[in-house]
């Protein structure tokens, strides 16, 4: 289920890039990144409140969003197939594809706002 998202969004983002470059595959990717990334610290912050434990330093942040680059890199990069999600999404009606590209920045942009406002608060 976690990996159908993330296809998802890899797929839209990947389709989204205008100019057509040749590297749109690594734009997609590092945005697939982000939303693990963000999602990944949302989950901590929730932890800690809830938890009362104390957050990770930035190293390991930082650490983690190495190694989500170099999985996503290995999943959407090196020998991947767009015709797989071609096959999946790209008889999508129009309807459907808008208001799930909607979802997709509603949920990047609180999963960004979260930690922020968090941040904003604690200091």
């Amino acid at each position: 289920m976690m990996f159908k998202v993330f296809d998802y969004i890899y797929y839209r983002w990947y389709n989204i890039v205008t100019h057509k470059d040749v590297h749109r595959d690594i734009y997609a990717s590092s945005i697939v990144a982000s939303y693990q990334m963000l999602t990944f610290i949302n989950l901590i912050l929730l932890a800690s409140i809830l938890f009362g434990f104390k957050r990770p330093d930035k190293i390991y942040i930082i650490l983690l969003a190495v190694i989500l680059i170099v999985i996503n890199w290995y999943r959407y990069e090196r020998g991947f197939d767009i015709s797989k999600l071609e096959e999946r999404w790209g008889n999508e009606p129009e309807d459907k594809k808008r208001i799930r590209f909607i979802l997709l920045i509603a949920y990047l942009v609180v999963t960004f706002t979260v930690p922020w406002i968090y941040g904003f608060a604690t200091n």
